[in-house]
């Protein structure tokens, strides 16, 4: 029982002596709302060098677009040129002109009918009309000749 009773008595101890009063929040005055004038011209570079940049960015795309315009051009006229020139490669090429080259340049003639050979295929294989004989038969013949045989 004797617990009780001090719990009470603690209980009834007056705690608001302890307590201090609290002080009084007086309001500042307000200020006005001041931007410093440094933070306004670091802005306005700021501003001023995007904007700069921008327009250095478009410069650029239109001279781009000038060059690229410039070589396309020049890429056309290029191909038109490489056209004629094949083309007259080509006539230059032509059969005719070569047979006309040959004769008036070289001097070369039309073969007749004595120097034409005519040429027979059978299986793979190309035989003369007229046979004769190589440097190489002429050999083997004379060294078969002196007894020896291959």
């Amino acid at each position: 029982m004797q617990q009780t009773s001090t719990a009470r008595k603690i209980s009834t101890y007056d705690l608001g002596r302890f307590e201090q009063p609290a002080p009084k929040i007086t309001p500042l005055p307000r200020k006005e709302h001041i931007i410093h004038p440094l933070k306004i011209l670091f802005a306005a570079v700021v501003l001023v060098s995007m904007v700069g940049l921008m327009l250095y960015g478009r410069v650029q795309i239109t001279e781009l677009g000038t060059q690229i315009n410039a070589q396309s051009a020049r890429l056309e006229e290029l191909t038109s040129e490489k056209v004629r020139m094949q083309t007259e490669l080509e006539s230059l090429m032509s059969l005719k002109n070569v047979e006309d080259v040959s004769i008036t340049e070289y001097g070369m003639v039309k073969p007749d009918a004595s120097q034409v050979t005519y040429l027979q295929v059978q299986q793979n294989r190309v035989e003369t009309a007229v046979e004769e004989d190589t440097l190489l038969d002429k050999i083997l013949a004379l060294l078969e000749k002196f007894g020896m045989n291959f």
